[in-house]
């Protein structure tokens, strides 16, 4: 039988509310009492079932009484000004609202006194979860805040420091892999990757380093350099890369699909008749690619983060975990050879089409 929260009062003969309450490390509990009644938890073995806890905790209030504890969702944006910030933080906030959680949004700068303002703030309002969503605005943004006093999830990976904090991310890294592999079944032969090396950095690395793995399958006479690789970017340079590798079909990023299009039609190349384009990041229902799923995306940092307040784990982590969203499959109608009979009608990829073990060329 597992130990439960009374079997801890009988050890440490503290009552039952004290007991809970040092558990979830809520309440007018002493650091010497909160670290004794873990101490003991951990000697049991107790472990808490987190949402039930929160469930029947609830229950016991009158509905007029309950209090709603504060999760804090930090954007760098005014307005929701990026387009993916709005069904994020709407799914965030369904989520918390089902699971006894307010959600408050507030505006952070770039500036290091304005994130330990906020900081302040957050402690004297009592709000101990905060969610990250993605910082653009510089090339290496930092977060100063008093992380001792709060629990933190990190929607993707876009903050350099602190770098140990927990997130939630999509699966990009397999599904450029999954891509390439679908892209060739569909009938492409040269896959070329045109993303701009920012919107790379904004992923860490993952696009460059997953279409680059694919390039070592094929012969050196086949391969295609990345586009950012050949020189500065811009329409000069995406002019004589076209020009040279002659690729049917582009991996691209929505962001800059405006860009991009106006570049092939100087060049008076019609799409998807003499190239395709497929996005690692669709922004509408025409893109052919991966679209992400931003619903899916804000419940799961609620869920993290409910998960860390309910066993107390405040503070920066040693090992952050990470827990990975799948995008959709879209086929939209900017490939030359559709991939619609590889597609499910939920997005997802039909069974039988994932890569097989890596084999390199010689």
């Amino acid at each position: 039988m597992p130990t439960s929260i009374r079997e801890i009062a009988r050890h440490t003969g503290l009552s039952l509310a004290t007991v809970s309450h040092g558990l979830r490390g809520v309440g007018r509990v002493s650091d010497e009492t909160r670290k004794k009644v873990q101490a003991a938890a951990a000697a049991l073995g107790y472990e808490a079932v987190p949402l039930l806890s929160k469930a029947f905790s609830l229950v016991r209030q009158p509905k007029s009484s309950r209090y709603r504890e504060t999760l804090a969702f930090i954007t760098e944006f005014e307005n929701e000004a990026e387009s993916y910030q709005k069904p994020i933080r709407i799914a965030a906030e369904q989520r918390a609202r089902s699971l006894g959680y307010q959600l408050d949004t507030f505006q952070l700068s770039g500036k290091p006194s304005d994130h330990r303002a906020l900081s302040r703030i957050l402690v004297a309002r009592g709000i101990r979860g905060v969610i990250i969503i993605p910082r653009l605005g510089h090339s290496h943004p930092r977060l100063y805040l008093d992380w001792n006093h709060f629990a933190a999830v990190e929607i993707f990976r876009t903050v350099w420091m602190p770098r140990n904090l927990h997130h939630v991310e999509t699966a990009d890294y397999h599904k450029v892999n999954e891509a390439v592999h679908l892209l060739k079944k569909a009938g492409f032969r040269r896959i070329g990757m045109a993303i701009e090396p920012m919107q790379n950095e904004h992923q860490r690395g993952i696009y460059y380093a997953a279409y680059l793995l694919s390039q070592l399958r094929l012969a050196p006479s086949q391969r295609i350099p990345i586009l950012a690789s050949t020189g500065p970017w811009g329409e000069e340079t995406f002019r004589r890369w076209m020009k040279k590798y002659q690729p049917d079909v582009l991996f691209v990023h929505g962001v800059l699909d405006k860009m991009l299009r106006s570049w092939l039609k100087n060049m008076k190349l019609s799409m998807p008749g003499d190239v395709s384009l497929f996005y690692a990041n669709a922004q509408n229902n025409d893109s052919s690619g991966l679209r992400r799923d931003y619903h899916g995306i804000g419940r799961s940092a609620v869920e993290m983060l409910s998960l860390l307040l309910e066993s107390g784990e405040l503070g920066l982590a040693s090992n952050p975990r990470c827990w990975q969203v799948d995008e959709f499959w879209q086929v939209g109608k900017t490939l030359r050879h559709s991939i619609a009979d590889y597609i499910a009608s939920d997005g997802s990829l039909a069974q039988g089409l994932r890569p097989r073990a890596l084999r390199f060329a010689s």
